[in-house]
């Protein structure tokens, strides 16, 4: 959808066809899309099909990215802030050599609603210095080195697509816990790219990983 293959107003294919094409089950094609419609990206229409949504009514999502907004029973937990070497696709991007890795969950009570890394750059680093210490950024760093710097910072891209949970996500977002641990559990996750700029300089990249189960309205 962010690609453009979708535009809005299109409708999505069928769920056959998807399971078909995605090599998919039908409760992962269900879970992806509910996950689509949480994020605004879909929304039903009785009797007629989902179809793709207008890119403005994602507003409020890149406020919620830039802001670091979380609802009032949400936490966030920060996991780690260390300085690694950019990885492949993110190197692609941001630009090879040393970067800051962070990463942190979004927990409504005890349930792991997603798990989310952000790569920034050392030119934010030097002025954004929450960047490196343990603890999560109040609120998001890119607020604060738009703050700061006095420079805008934007979401020049963002890409959403699904993938069935690696054994890093099941870690991350706490799946198959209390559950025979042979089960073969294909759970289908929403995973969100974002690109932050200040003009034309990428500053950082964002992913964040989404966890089924959400109590989302299916129809």
């Amino acid at each position: 959808m962010d690609a453009g293959t979708l535009k809005a107003g299109d409708k999505i294919p069928p769920t056959r066809f998807l399971m078909q094409q995605f090599n998919l089950s039908d409760n992962a094609v269900y879970r992806t899309i509910a996950l689509l419609k949480a994020e605004g990206y879909v929304h039903g229409q009785q009797g007629k099909g989902v179809f793709v949504r207008d890119r403005r009514a994602l507003i409020s999502g890149t406020r919620r990215i830039l802001i670091g907004i979380t609802q009032p029973d949400e936490t966030i937990h920060h996991r780690h802030s260390v300085r690694v070497e950019a990885p492949e696709w993110v190197a692609g991007i941001l630009g090879e050599g040393e970067c800051v890795n962070r990463a942190q969950t979004v927990q409504r009570g005890d349930v792991v609603l997603q798990a989310s890394q952000s790569w920034v750059s050392l030119e934010v680093a030097a002025v954004v210095t929450e960047v490196d210490e343990p603890e999560a950024c109040d609120p998001s760093w890119q607020a604060v080195y738009q703050q700061r710097s006095g420079q805008t910072v934007t979401v020049a891209s963002r890409t959403v697509d699904a993938r069935i949970a690696t054994p890093q996500d099941r870690a991350d977002l706490g799946l198959g816990e209390g559950r025979d641990e042979d089960r073969d559990e294909n759970h289908a996750l929403l995973v969100m790219r974002s690109v932050y700029v200040t003009g034309d300089t990428v500053i950082g990249v964002g992913e964040g990983v989404y966890a089924p189960g959400h109590p989302l309205a299916l129809s």
